[in-house]
C-alpha cells in the first residue's frame, strides 16, 4: 500500500494492523490500497505494509504532541531543514494551504496561492515532486512567512490544523454531554481561528476549561503555540 500522509483521525478509528485496537492518540498514517481504499495505522503498521519511504511522507500532526507516544519532532520552516525531510515538508505545505485549510482565511483572503496550487495539482496527479519543485515550494514558504505574514509559516499553519482538529473533537464530545455553553464557546473559537489563523492567549486558556471532556489521550496531548 502507498502511505499517503500522517494526519488526524477520530480517536475511535480502528488500526488496520490490530483488529479492535483504536488509534486513541487521534493520529494515524493514511495507507491507500490498490483499489483506492484508505486504511489507518501507527508507524510500525505503516512500515510493515507501506511500499514507500516514510521520510517522504508528509506529517500534518506535528503541532499536537502526544504525551502517550513520546514527543513529536518539531515542524520547522524551509530554512535549516535536513535534505531528507525537505520533500515531506514541501508536501505538507501544499496540503495545508491548498487542501486542509481551505476554510481558513487570512486578511480576508484564501490561503491558496497560484504557484502552490499548480504544484499541488501536479503532486495529486503524479504522487511525487521533483527536487526543483521541492526547493521552490520551501522558498515560497520562507518568503510568505517572512515578507507577507508569519501566520503563513508551515509551523503556524500546522498549529491551525491541530487546533481545528481539537476544537472539532471537543465540540463532538460536548454535544454528547449536552454542554451548550461549551459548544457555543468552541464554535466561537473555531470561527475566530478560521478567519485569523490564530487564537488569542485568553481564548487558548478558555479552551482548557472544555478539553476535559475529551478522551484521555487527546485531553493530555499538548498543542504548540501559534506564531
Amino acid at each position: 500500500m502507498k502511505i499517503i500522509k500522517k494526519d488526524f483521525v477520530n480517536e475511535d478509528t480502528e488500526s488496520y494492523c490490530a483488529k479492535g485496537h483504536k488509534l486513541s492518540s487521534g493520529t494515524a498514517y493514511y495507507m491507500e490500497s490498490e483499489d483506492g481504499t484508505i486504511y489507518f495505522g501507527g508507524k510500525q503498521c505503516a512500515e510493515t505494509h507501506g511500499n514507500n519511504d516514510l521520510k517522504d511522507v508528509p506529517d500534518l500532526t506535528k503541532s499536537l504532541v502526544s504525551l502517550g507516544t513520546g514527543m513529536q519532532t518539531s515542524g520547522g520552516s524551509g530554512s535549516g531543514v535536513s535534505e531528507e525531510k525537505k520533500k515531506s515538508l514541501a508536501i505538507s505545505y501544499l496540503l495545508l494551504r491548498e487542501e486542509l485549510l481551505n476554510e481558513f482565511k487570512l486578511n480576508n483572503k484564501s490561503l491558496s496561492y497560484k504557484s502552490l496550487n499548480e504544484y499541488y495539482n501536479y503532486y495529486i496527479e503524479h504522487n511525487d515532486l521533483n527536487e526543483k519543485q521541492v526547493d521552490h515550494i520551501l522558498n515560497l514558504e520562507k518568503y510568505a512567512s517572512k515578507k507577507i505574514d508569519i501566520k503563513l509559516s508551515i509551523r503556524n499553519l500546522s498549529t491551525c490544523h491541530a487546533y481545528k482538529f481539537i476544537l472539532d473533537r471537543t465540540e463532538a464530545h460536548l454535544s454528547k454531554s449536552e454542554k451548550e455553553d461549551g459548544i457555543k464557546f468552541v464554535q466561537s473559537l473555531r470561527k475566530y481561528l478560521l478567519s485569523h489563523c490564530t487564537l488569542q492567549p485568553k481564548q487558548v486558556v478558555g479552551l482548557g476549561n472544555w478539553v476535559q471532556y475529551l478522551p484521555k489521550d487527546l485531553r493530555d496531548a499538548k498543542l504548540k503555540k501559534f506564531d
